[in-house]
């Protein structure tokens, strides 16, 4: 019957094998290590910062003037939420609660797109007992 792991005798060959090979491939090719300790000197660019324009929108690459607004400009997030949604209407989170799901809304979800109408559909959270009620 043959041996199974007589294969294996092999490996010791040829992991030595592989290191002589790699070694005389490094002394061929030059490489040593380095005798200073001292390194190239690189020139480098020298980036000088953009100051930012108030407002950001009117900042430029090449625009070195400021924009004159006689009113702040209000940055909205751009997410549907109902916070997102009421500050690009220039309204409160309530007002636009009860403007877009009535009078009772304590909250809205982002429920899917109608693609007739082209806006958000809202799935609409109300308070369920009237806050006047009480046991």
């Amino acid at each position: 019957m043959k041996d199974p792991f007589e294969h294996r005798k092999y490996h010791a060959l040829y992991f030595i094998l592989g290191f002589l090979i790699s070694v005389v491939i490094v002394t061929l090719m030059g490489c040593s290590q380095g005798t200073s300790d001292s390194g190239v000197e690189v020139e480098r660019p020298i980036y000088e910062p953009i100051e930012p324009t108030d407002p950001p929108g009117c900042w430029f690459l090449d625009n070195d003037e400021r924009c004159e607004v006689d009113e702040p400009v209000i940055i909205c997030c751009m997410a549907l939420t109902p916070s997102c949604e009421a500050c690009q209407d220039g309204v409160t989170t309530d007002e636009w609660l009860e403007y877009t799901c009535g009078a009772d809304a304590i909250d809205a979800e982002y429920y899917g797109w109608n693609e007739e109408l082209n806006e958000p559909i809202w799935l609409c959270q109300a308070q369920g007992i009237p806050s006047w009620y009480k046991e």
